[in-house]
């Protein structure tokens, strides 16, 4: 893979707010009663290589566009999306959520890849790979007539770039609390809200949940091709949605 640029972004983590922090903190039991204390943490780099390892292990094997555009099969936007992961983690911005004890390394239970977009921030360059361009596009296509920075009345919001909850530990509302976390961040930040992608059924009800309203959505079905082909053959997910919520 030729060598790819840094991605510079505009905001920087101020160095008023602790990191690395705790954010939030809950309760929660699974069906057979089991008590789980979990807090949402910063994620730091001695957890980076760890996090996009989970990524790759749950994330993209379950995510309904990385599925359907058979994103692991391409070895070459494999390459680059993890690339672009990494860039994101460096912004220190990511979070985690992990089991509540006194151990140094607390089991992770779920995560969120974040950046914070700011206006004026330089477009992600053209790269080669057949899945990661299907991905970019309908990306693109969702934010036609969809301005966060307008919708939410700033210059900066809060952008995701993956949702994890570890299979072992979904129904205990882990991605719902990830989700809740975000105001106390972006608040921590003077940022006025979040805007992000959900792909999935199960995170769309989650969002909807926490407070985020639909903008803008695709239905997977009707986005096709020249030939009036499919793109997205996605199963179980009738659209990909742009949500968001402004924070008071």
């Amino acid at each position: 893979m030729e060598e790819l640029p840094d991605l510079p972004l505009l905001w920087n983590r101020p160095k008023s707010v602790a990191y690395p922090n705790t954010w939030h903190k809950f309760q929660s039991k699974s069906k057979d009663g089991k008590s789980f204390a979990i807090k949402i943490v910063d994620l730091t780099p001695e957890r980076f290589e760890e996090s996009i390892e989970l990524m790759m292990k749950y994330y993209f094997p379950e995510e309904p566009l990385s599925v359907s555009s058979k994103l692991l099969e391409d070895e070459l936007s494999m390459q680059i999306y993890q690339y672009v992961i990494s860039k994101m983690l460096e912004n220190s911005v990511s979070i985690l959520a992990v089991l509540d004890e006194d151990v140094p390394k607390p089991e992770i239970v779920g995560l969120q890849i974040l950046s914070i977009a700011s206006k004026g921030d330089p477009s992600l360059p053209e790269v080669p790979g057949e899945a990661i361009q299907k991905m970019s596009k309908i990306y693109e296509d969702i934010r036609i007539n969809t301005d966060p920075f307008e919708i939410l009345g700033t210059d900066k919001y809060v952008h995701d770039w993956g949702l994890l909850v570890i299979p072992q530990y979904r129904g205990l509302d882990i991605g719902y609390n990830i989700l809740l976390s975000l105001e106390k961040l972006a608040k921590a930040f003077d940022i006025k809200g979040s805007m992000i992608m959900f792909t999935r059924i199960q995170s769309q009800i989650l969002a909807q949940r926490a407070g985020f309203k639909l903008y803008n959505e695709i239905i997977y079905d009707e986005y096709k091709d020249d030939q009036g082909q499919v793109i997205f053959p996605v199963q179980g997910t009738k659209s990909l949605k742009f949500m968001g919520i402004k924070y008071e």
